[in-house]
């Protein structure tokens, strides 16, 4: 089956309400609802919607050493979407009714276990149920992102060897001035700073001009890690750069991982 959505890796991973509704038309996309926990999804889904939840199919069961959202291993994600009827040769739009996090972390958990042509709804349900009219959507051949967790060890042992990026917001980045309140060095970029006012991810030029301010553009060979409380809106945070042509690692362990060992929360103080 050709693709039918934008093409990932080259393209941003994001499609539109509109592209959605006409994809949809086709019959040719799978739609995924994304909660972010076990409660009761929204009552009006986009139609078709599969229904999964952040903690049951994007991670596993917590662990002090491993953070909140530890990430499942590919092979039970593998095995959970054959059995909800996802393949990796099919369209498959994610969403979800807050702001793109956990819908970004569908996409990445999914991307990185084999499944090379999911796409984020921008704007999530809210977007949906404002769409406009009609749009055609692009063709093009889908070049699966390259996508790479990192672990907490990986990053003590050459910790100047990494560009960390916070995703939480200025005040988690912050804290409140009597320890630590992030990893060392670390820059802050809020996942939400990427995004409109309605939720939307910003326009090219904008992120591009933002990036090129945080020194994401910069000729830097170290590579770039992408973290947050626990995993989820870091993975929006490399969604949104992905069509700049910033490749980012995810540490899912993040502040809830790295925060675990008070020897590490002594290693410098806040910034």
């Amino acid at each position: 089956m050709s693709a039918i959505l934008p093409a990932s890796g080259t393209h941003s991973p994001f499609i539109s309400a509109e592209n959605l509704a006409a994809a949809l038309a086709s019959g040719n996309v799978a739609v995924v609802y994304v909660a972010p926990d076990a409660g009761p999804a929204p009552a009006e889904l986009v139609p078709g919607s599969i229904e999964t939840a952040l903690p049951t199919h994007y991670a596993e069961p917590g662990d002090p050493g491993l953070g909140r959202l530890p990430l499942p291993t590919p092979e039970a994600v593998r095995r959970w979407t054959a059995e909800a009827g996802l393949s990796a040769d099919g369209d498959i739009v994610v969403y979800d009714a807050a702001n793109g996090s956990a819908a970004a972390r569908a996409w990445w958990v999914l991307t990185w276990a084999g499944l090379p042509r999911v796409r984020i709804l921008d704007g999530g349900l809210a977007g949906w149920a404002a769409r406009g009219g009609d749009a055609a959507p692009s063709p093009g051949q889908v070049t699966p992102p390259e996508l790479s967790p990192i672990e907490t060890d990986a990053i003590v042992a050459d910790l100047p060897g990494y560009r960390l990026f916070d995703a939480r917001t200025a005040a988690a980045y912050a804290g409140d001035g009597k320890q630590q309140s992030h990893l060392p060095g670390a820059i802050s970029s809020p996942a939400g700073i990427w995004q409109d006012a309605n939720g939307r991810l910003l326009p090219f030029a904008q992120r591009q001009a933002l990036a090129r301010k945080l020194g994401l553009l910069d000729d830097d060979e170290r590579p770039v890690v992408a973290y947050c409380g626990s995993g989820v809106a870091a993975a929006y945070w490399i969604a949104a750069v992905q069509d700049l042509g910033v490749k980012a690692s995810l540490y899912a362990g993040s502040w809830s991982a790295w925060s675990s060992d008070p020897a590490r929360l002594a290693v410098a103080a806040p910034a």
